[in-house]
């Protein structure tokens, strides 16, 4: 009797511009977990010792954008995506980006602050 098998495709971003994106065959009943490791990728071996050390190493999965835990039964044609945690909260960041262009004086000499509508 041949077993069943799923493809499944598992993505992270080790750091920013980087990405890493591998296509798997596991067999029917595969974890998130299980997706991890067989990526071989040594910086995600944390997966393996359960969600506590995966969220203490600063990542997390989803399965198609949704959280996941690593415990979660895996289906055909499925994407495992690894999170890393936020380094800059995005209201901070957008902080940071709008100061330096130069706050509001720089966007009412371009235009797009102070009009009359």
């Amino acid at each position: 009797m041949v077993s069943a098998e799923i493809a499944v495709q598992v993505v992270w971003s080790p750091s920013a511009r980087q990405t890493l994106d591998v296509a798997l065959r596991l067999p029917e009943g595969a974890t998130v977990a299980d997706a991890i490791a067989a990526t071989g990728w040594a910086a995600l071996a944390s997966a393996a010792l359960g969600d506590a050390a995966f969220a203490a190493a600063g990542l997390s999965a989803a399965v198609w954008s949704k959280g996941r835990a690593l415990a979660h039964a895996l289906r055909d044609g499925d994407r495992v995506e690894v999170l890393r945690d936020l380094q800059i909260d995005p209201m901070a960041a957008r902080r940071v980006r709008y100061e330096a262009a130069g706050g509001i004086d720089a966007l009412r000499r371009r235009g797009y602050a102070g009009r009359k509508r």
